[in-house]
């Protein structure tokens, strides 16, 4: 892999995701940025991405085996040891709280789920343990617990991003002006993408319910209904 001083100098700067408002640049002005990439290392951004956000639409028509076959089958087609292990990370939190919810709804059988990364053995081995007996080595445990309770959508998001932009960022500082910085500076511009839209659909959602309440205090939409105003 190469190394890349003038397309990453080029970049722009992310701030901290809490504090991000806005794209510094788009998707389009991103891809053109990347159009100095090898042939070999623009395939291997593309695999990567693609592993670190799965399309849902293929996700939903294969069954849990398949897909976690797939994924690990594709791991080891990424020839940085370095971005195999971010994937790896992200695809072990994805698997810890989908366990935490399958056991929720009620999945007595451990043996029926299927995730990736080295917590999966333990998981299934102390499926009715509260920690899955991953506490002394899993510090996200907790944490993940915590926000699942709560049944929020966009919590659980909000914390599982935090904790992928750390780890791409502390990866990014590692390698500097290489492949693998690029490719994590890549990820986390994604990251702040999806959080973005997070945001917006959680004010839309706020919004509508505020509006919903106030025709229902106002007696408005009574009043719609009825032609009278």
């Amino acid at each position: 892999m190469s190394d890349y001083y003038t397309l990453i100098t080029a970049l722009p700067w992310l701030p901290d995701l809490e504090q991000c408002q806005q794209m510094p640049l788009s998707r389009i002005a991103l891809d053109q940025r990347l159009t100095m990439l090898t042939d070999a290392d623009r395939q291997q951004l593309a695999l990567i991405e693609h592993l670190y956000y799965p399309d849902e639409k293929v996700l939903r028509g294969s069954t849990d085996r398949e897909v976690v076959q797939q994924w690990t089958d594709q791991l080891n087609q990424v020839n940085s040891e370095a971005l195999r292990q971010r994937i790896l990370f992200h695809l072990e939190l994805r698997t810890l709280m989908a366990a935490l919810r399958s056991r929720l709804a009620g999945m007595e059988n451990s043996a029926l789920f299927y995730g990736v990364g080295r917590w999966l053995p333990r998981i299934r081995k102390h499926w009715f343990e509260p920690g899955f007996g991953l506490e002394e080595v899993c510090p996200e445990l907790q944490p993940l617990q915590r926000v699942l309770a709560k049944e929020d959508a966009l919590l659980v998001e909000q914390t599982l991003n935090q904790w992928l932009w750390q780890d791409l960022a502390f990866c990014e500082k590692q390698h500097r002006f290489n492949f693998e910085a690029l490719a994590c500076f890549v990820l986390r511009w994604v990251i702040a993408e999806r959080h973005l839209n997070y945001e917006a659909e959680a004010a839309l959602t706020e919004f509508k319910r505020a509006n919903l309440q106030l025709l229902e205090i106002t007696g408005l939409e009574q009043q719609l209904a009825q032609g009278e105003v």
